[in-house]
């Protein structure tokens, strides 16, 4: 039998049988690609400030595909369907499904002219955040940038912080380097308001140093440090890249609906997609969840956050600056969250299912003939 007609019984037998077994996450993940779950509904989905749009943007297009679902994005966490939001953010609800949806980064920003790409080590930023830096003159930073010309400009030190932002940056240089790095620098504030505008004005003063998100630097096209991890290893810059390759190294846990991803610093760095070598990795990333309220829209929540996670709908978070789940925690939380939703057929009710078959790999390609039969006579060959 070859590889195609046995995909094809396959297919009938998974059609017929009474008891359908399990599909693999990786096709149930490219069903869901293809046709949207639609579950009537009126769902409140919250999300942080720096996620409302794309979330708007998620329900929208849901909408389009589902004349029955209606939803409003709210930055009220209370009540809610859904909650969009960073990892450490409360939620104040029974959660019944949970997963990445997102990835931003942490970057550090400084303000004078002349200094793009300059590098830091981790215990020079520990000292320049710390407040015992105080001039862009430092010997040190000029050590570790020979060939630029260093100013005597005061450094101006922004103190607030996100908390998860210096979480992820403590957990990146304490690892790297324990004793230059031994814990959040004192002069850092940990506060959860963040006025993008405002900021903005702040960040303007000439000498100034800050601990902000990559999506935000990104986005207004700010410059950042570079960081030396270690002597023999190339300075780690902050781009697309290198976020990219770090998110190589996480791995999902899924426990129930719950999944959770931790980077682990031990796996090997993969090179980005359309890349053949792998950079080294900013590691200083934090996450964006996705969680799913129990109560009577639980269903619809999780059809909503089945959407989110489309690779489609993922590309909403790389417009907005930020970096899309890499795919195995993508295909980990598909898998979760279609806990109780109708489980999709093979091939779909609503195709043909020679549509289905066409996109199966076949370990043997058959080629047809471009002519079909005929009556005629085949001509008789010239002498």
């Amino acid at each position: 039998m070859t590889a195609k007609r046995f995909l094809i019984a396959t297919i009938g037998i998974l059609v017929l049988s009474a008891c359908t077994p399990p599909m693999p996450p990786e096709f149930k993940a490219q069903l869901a690609e293809r046709y949207v779950t639609c579950i009537t509904s009126d769902l409140t989905i919250a999300a942080t400030p720096e996620l409302t749009e794309v979330a708007q943007l998620w329900v929208d297009g849901l909408a389009e595909n589902c004349n029955e679902f209606t939803g409003t994005v709210s930055d009220t966490f209370t009540p809610a369907d859904v909650v969009v939001a960073g990892e450490t953010d409360p939620v104040s609800c029974t959660v019944s499904y949970q997963a990445p949806i997102g990835i931003d980064s942490v970057s550090v920003l400084v303000t004078v002219d002349g200094l793009d790409g300059v590098i830091f080590s981790p215990s020079l930023l520990h000292r320049a955040l710390s407040g015992q830096m105080t001039s862009w003159a430092d010997s040190e930073l000029q050590n570790l940038n020979p060939d630029l010309e260093l100013s005597d400009t005061p450094v101006n030190l922004r103190s607030s912080a996100r908390p998860h932002d210096l979480v992820a940056l403590d957990s990146w240089m304490s690892r790297v380097d324990p004793e230059g790095w031994p814990n959040i620098p004192a002069n850092l504030i940990a506060t959860e308001e963040f006025d993008s505008e405002a900021v903005l004005t702040e960040v303007e003063v000439e000498g100034t140093l800050a601990v902000l998100p990559a999506s935000f630097t990104t986005n207004n096209a700010l410059t950042t440090i570079s960081i030396q991890t270690a002597p023999d290893l190339e300075p780690v810059y902050v781009n697309t890249e290198t976020i990219v390759t770090a998110g190589t190294q996480m791995s999902p846990l899924t426990t129930g609906s719950i999944v959770t991803a931790e980077l682990d610093s031990s796996l090997p760095a993969l090179p980005p997609p359309g890349s053949d070598t792998a950079l080294e990795p900013w590691q200083a990333i934090n996450q964006f969840v996705i969680s799913v309220c129990a109560g009577p829209n639980e269903i619809a929540g999780r059809a909503f956050a089945l959407f989110a996670l489309r690779l489609d709908s993922q590309g909403e978070m790389n417009s907005a600056g930020f970096i899309e789940l890499p795919e195995p925690i993508r295909i980990a939380g598909v898998t979760a969250v279609s806990i109780g939703l109708p489980e999709p057929t093979i091939p779909p009710t609503d195709a043909p299912e020679e549509e289905v078959i066409d996109e199966l790999p076949s370990e043997e390609p058959v080629e047809e003939s471009e002519v079909g039969p005929t009556d005629m006579p085949s001509e008789e060959p010239t002498p």
